[in-house]
């Protein structure tokens, strides 16, 4: 075993992170000093330099931290290599080679939508989803399955129930209107985004389920809106809802379909 000095300020930087994961909950500069035993004057250089890169957040009203975006963009990194990564990624390639479009893998996070993988052919469209970006789930399609396979408490929490903030003239602008646009989606098994996040794309998505019937991500299709038709749309949805299924059924899940028709 290699022996080495360890550097005071990274262990409490990991020190830090650590106690505001466990803790979860957002805390001030005073009870990070007491709960790890920091003086003030060494606590508060850390905080605000952690702050300064992105992996704390400052609410300044409250004068307390939490943690930042930085480290969800960082655990993204992660999950891409974790188990569904290693089990979606084949399935992705062949749905895009099926398609020549665009297949993508995301999951929800923090109310999110947040890419982690894609496969593409050489005449698949170009996206704004590049692999760790955010989106809105009500206007995509990868977004909109997820919260189909949610209930609408869920919902309702995510999306704030009420008006949505449009991206394009197509975006469902109201949670009502979501709502029945999620009823459709649990009842033909596949979410359908056109237009809504991107004036030129057409998607078709489907969660994917782990062996505990939980929704943990969503697989989809993108494909320039001026290519598509109902014979592509058919083709598109039979690929992603059997593929959606083949990859839940290889993580465990034992349902014979995707969604569900329930409410909480």
């Amino acid at each position: 075993m290699n022996h080495f000095k360890k550097n005071k300020s990274a262990s409490r930087v990991m020190e830090i992170l650590s106690l505001l994961s466990t803790e979860k909950r957002p805390l001030t500069l005073a009870e990070v000093s007491q709960m790890l035993n920091i003086p003030k004057s060494s606590a508060f250089e850390i905080l605000y330099t952690m702050v300064d890169q992105g992996f704390l957040e400052e609410n300044e009203k409250l004068k307390t931290f939490e943690l930042g975006i930085k480290l969800y963009e960082i655990g993204a990194s992660v999950l891409a290599n974790t188990e569904m990564h290693q089990v979606v990624h084949p399935f992705l390639d062949e749905m895009s080679a099926k398609t020549g479009e665009t297949a993508f893998l995301a999951i929800e996070n923090q109310g999110e939508l947040l890419y982690l993988d894609k496969a593409e052919s050489l005449s698949s469209v170009r996206t704004t989803g590049t692999l760790g970006s955010r989106m809105p789930l009500y206007c995509t399609g990868l977004g909109k399955a997820l919260l189909a396979a949610y209930s609408d408490d869920r919902v309702k929490e995510i999306t704030g129930g009420g008006a949505l903030v449009p991206k394009t003239p197509y975006t469902i602008s109201h949670y009502d209107d979501l709502v029945r646009d999620l009823n459709l989606i649990r009842q033909r098994g596949y979410a359908i985004d056109n237009r809504e996040n991107e004036l030129e794309v057409f998607c078709v998505a489907a969660a994917i389920y782990d062996q505990f019937n939980k929704p943990i991500g969503a697989i989809s299709i993108a494909s320039l809106a001026s290519k598509m038709n109902e014979d592509r749309l058919q083709k598109f949805s039979e690929i992603v809802v059997e593929t959606a299924l083949m990859i839940s059924r290889r993580l465990g899940f034992l349902g014979k379909q995707l969604y569900f028709n329930f409410k909480e």
